[in-house]
């Protein structure tokens, strides 16, 4: 490999590539808002023997958030000392895949993903003109919806990869919702992972949060209570939430509290989802201070809405204050 990559010339490129993907992006009338947060780039190697160079380039501005094997080559996902500034978004972590064998690749910035608050349906009318690739919605966790342009692709998904890998990290949660076969038994409720544990200010006892879509709650209830009612500490709730029929339901498996929560509302325009997204962007914006402030706040027994008001010192009632600025810009959450 020839040219070293360096912090300096990382951020140079990446704004290259941006610019020209958003001039492509406009070019189609694609509009991205700005509160989808742009959750990683996607940097491609043309050579097993570039990907391992690469990985020594980046351990030099960047920290190693996990390595492993996916589809048959290995992909080494980065968190980015400084953060790429790109107009309104913050984009700190980098993933670095391995060419498959059988397939060249060019060197470079190849696709951006971004997680959005609207379901796919939607994305799938309004972009339907375009150069669509799907098959990444038959996956069972975390699936993905891409406009394909050429040299600079685009990919939408529900939960950030640096969510699903703090998932993957936590072991223990990860093997018990893999085992459960929750996410494919019930595929058609499009279900949703939120809550603490892949935001990283999970504290001991917290639950696996999944919301889940239904139109009919009582059908939801007797599906899930047949698939887990044997499961320990098992509770199947109603309530209203939003003036909507709510159903909650409570389980352990293999030790791990899992909480369920069904509407009839698209999964990602749920209250607890729309809390989740800007919980995660305020993480990513303040770092490493707030996060450890929010596990405190909620180690001393604050639900982790109220954590984040009082952390963030912002008055007003906590459910209602994160849904009213979960559509801000980034510069405008910092102000706040």
């Amino acid at each position: 490999m020839g040219v070293v990559i360096t912090q300096e010339n990382f951020h140079l490129l990446a704004q290259d590539f941006l610019n020209l993907l958003f001039a492509d992006l406009a070019q189609k009338e694609v509009r991205i808002p700005a509160h989808w947060d742009i959750d990683h780039l996607c940097y491609r190697s043309a050579s097993l023997e570039n990907y391992n160079a690469l990985k020594i380039h980046f351990s030099a501005f960047a920290d190693l958030l996990i390595e492993n094997p996916v589809n048959g080559r290995l992909i080494a996902t980065y968190q980015l000392r400084k953060p790429v500034q790109f107009n309104e978004w913050v984009i700190d972590v980098v993933e670095l895949p391995a060419p498959k064998a059988s397939k060249p690749t060019p060197e470079g910035f190849e696709h951006i993903e971004i997680v959005c608050d609207v379901p796919f349906s939607s994305l799938e009318k309004q972009f339907g003109h375009l150069n669509l690739k799907l098959d990444g919605l038959t996956k069972e966790f975390n699936q993905e919806f891409e406009i394909h342009l050429g040299a600079r692709n685009i990919k939408f998904h529900h939960l950030s990869l640096k969510s699903v890998i703090t998932l993957e990290k936590s072991t223990a949660a990860y093997a018990a919702l893999q085992d459960s076969g929750v996410l494919k038994k019930f595929k058609s409720y499009r279900p949703v992972i939120a809550g603490t544990l892949p935001l990283d200010i999970a504290i001991e006892g917290s639950a696996l949060d999944i919301l889940m879509s239904c139109e009919n709650a009582d059908e939801a209830q007797s599906q899930l209570s047949a698939a887990f009612s044997k499961s320990g500490n098992f509770r199947a709730t109603r309530t209203t939430v939003d003036n909507l029929d709510t159903l909650i339901v409570q389980f352990n498996h293999n030790g791990v509290p899992f909480k369920i929560f069904v509407q009839n509302r698209e999964c990602v325009q749920q209250a607890a989802y729309l809390h989740f997204l800007c919980e995660e962007r305020l993480l990513k914006l303040k770092g490493l201070t707030l996060r450890d402030q929010i596990r405190s706040l909620r180690q001393q027994g604050l639900k982790t809405d109220a954590a984040f008001a009082k952390a963030l010192k912002i008055a007003g009632d906590p459910y209602e204050l994160l849904l009213s600025i979960q559509k801000l810009t980034n510069s405008e959450l910092l102000r706040l």
